[in-house]
């Protein structure tokens, strides 16, 4: 079962190949409804019944799993994990202490300084001081590429460090944008590691894009993703989508983790790495062999298409 389906038509396309799916979300009018097999509607993730409702639907069709695609649900989804689980359903999302610390931008930050990973400096907006032009500001607990602004000089840095609440500052990194998509296993183990290099976006969504066996990309990602076990409690599960920038001098910057599928994850499905009969085994208790850049070079081109009522 999906939350949130919203327009991730291709997502549910690959799921189907695999399992039955079903899609929940808020609203009627969500395309995505039209390709699951089965739809519910239900109440917003903050209402007290979103959590009660999601188990009455998991018992109902008898669910393996539950991929969460709402960033700001996921916490309140990982205070329920047992509850999922004594329905006989996996919750598919990685540990409450990973989502808290990459659900904030400096905490993120901090995560990659003390584990050694490269990465943009960054300061808060009490702690800009000397800094070289061009910066990127944006919110603390942004997603989605949402009101993140490149910022040229002392003028357009004062305004919108009133217009964003709370914001954080980076230094501009001049280079080629990669999504990686990493699937971990139930144990926290990295399975596969499929770098995407962003040609194009539209609205913070990869348009074009094209994936790279990028070796040094793949093998900082999954130093990066071992760093992630950081107690025997703690670990990452299912999708992750972290983004980077190789610079002109071809060092790789991290700049976030999500924990979450990203938009343009379909070309690594269509790249090789199937993803929903790679869970679907997980969850029926076998070891998934790791495939760690075992995958094709291909490009993806988007466009839209359109539902008729």
């Amino acid at each position: 079962m999906f939350t949130a389906i919203g327009r991730r038509v291709q997502l549910i396309n690959h799921f189907k190949k695999y399992h039955k799916v079903i899609g929940v979300d808020t609203g009627e009018l969500a395309p995505a409804k039209h390709f699951v097999d089965s739809f519910y509607k239900v109440p917003k993730w903050d209402d007290k019944e979103y959590v009660n409702t999601l188990l009455n639907i998991c018992k109902k069709e008898n669910v393996d799993m539950l991929i969460p695609l709402y960033e700001k649900e996921f916490i309140l989804l990982c205070e329920n994990r047992e509850k999922f689980n004594k329905t006989g359903t996996i919750l598919i999302l990685s540990d409450k202490k990973i989502i808290e610390i990459f659900n904030d931008k400096w905490e993120s930050y901090r995560f990659f300084i003390e584990n050694g990973i490269d990465t943009p400096m960054t300061y808060k907006k009490q702690g800009v001081k000397d800094f070289n032009f061009p910066l990127i500001i944006k919110p603390i607990n942004g997603a989605g590429s949402q009101n993140v602004f490149k910022v040229d000089n002392k003028k357009e840095l004062s305004f919108f460090i009133d217009y964003i609440e709370n914001p954080i500052i980076q230094e501009y990194i001049k280079g080629t944008e990669y999504t990686i998509d990493v699937l971990c296993d139930l144990k926290g183990n990295v399975i596969s590691i499929v770098p995407r290099e962003r040609i194009e976006v539209r609205a913070g969504e990869v348009s074009k894009g094209r994936t790279v066996k990028n070796k040094d990309i793949i093998e900082k990602t999954l130093k990066l993703c071992n760093k992630l076990k950081i107690d025997k409690n703690t670990k990452p599960i299912g999708p992750l989508t972290i983004q980077c920038i190789v610079d002109l001098d071809n060092n790789i910057k991290f700049i976030e983790v999500n924990t979450r599928f990203g938009g343009g994850v379909p070309l690594t499905f269509e790249a090789g790495v199937p993803y929903a009969k790679y869970l679907g085994k997980m969850v029926e208790g076998y070891n998934v062999r790791p495939i760690i850049g075992e995958f094709k070079e291909m490009i993806m081109l988007r466009y839209d298409e359109a539902i008729y009522i």
